[in-house]
């Protein structure tokens, strides 16, 4: 006896139905295409918002839509991987925040006062990687005293353990019960 195979629904858009298409042929896609699509276009939107602020800065072209096309490049991967940090360093979301805060200061005193690169790169890293060391203290700090902690700390680290990117400690005494 055979068992029938549980279907999975999935919400598609069916082109056939816009006007003037061809009836015979029917070209569907998932939900996903259109978030692909408004990803694009936003992503073409910033591109150009982007090449028309350097070159208004930067007197060499080529220098100018090739630095424009790198930084749109890299952008999306960038992002995954801070993703990823944020996830294994628990006060990266910090360190970002206070790189983000420190850009928009310094864009504003810009035309007033100019930071040296030195002190901007010195600051950048700086917050992200006092972020990273600050979220690898806290957790030693966390297994130190895990025994001796609040139920609130308790089930925010059982939050962290059952994370894919959380490293291995033993189970809290309280939630083996």
């Amino acid at each position: 006896m055979r068992r029938a195979k549980k279907q999975k629904r999935v919400a598609v858009v069916d082109f056939s139905q816009f006007e003037g298409s061809n009836r015979r042929m029917a070209t569907r896609a998932t939900m996903l295409f259109l978030v692909v699509c408004c990803l694009e276009i936003s992503d073409i939107l910033f591109a150009v918002d982007s090449v028309s602020a350097i070159v208004a800065q930067v007197n060499d072209l080529f220098l100018a839509y090739t630095s424009a096309v790198f930084a749109m490049l890299g952008l999306r991967a960038t992002f995954f991987i801070i993703d990823v940090l944020v996830q294994l360093f628990s006060l990266l979301k910090y360190g970002v925040a206070i790189v983000l805060v420190f850009v928009g200061v310094k864009l504003m005193i810009g035309r007033f006062y100019h930071v040296p690169a030195s002190i901007v790169c010195l600051i950048l890293v700086g917050a992200i990687a006092g972020s990273m060391v600050a979220s690898v203290i806290q957790e030693k700090l966390e297994k130190k005293y895990e025994g001796k902690m609040s139920p609130e700390v308790a089930d925010r680290i059982a939050k962290i353990k059952g994370s894919p990117f959380a490293s291995p400690a033993p189970v809290h005494k309280a939630m083996q019960a």
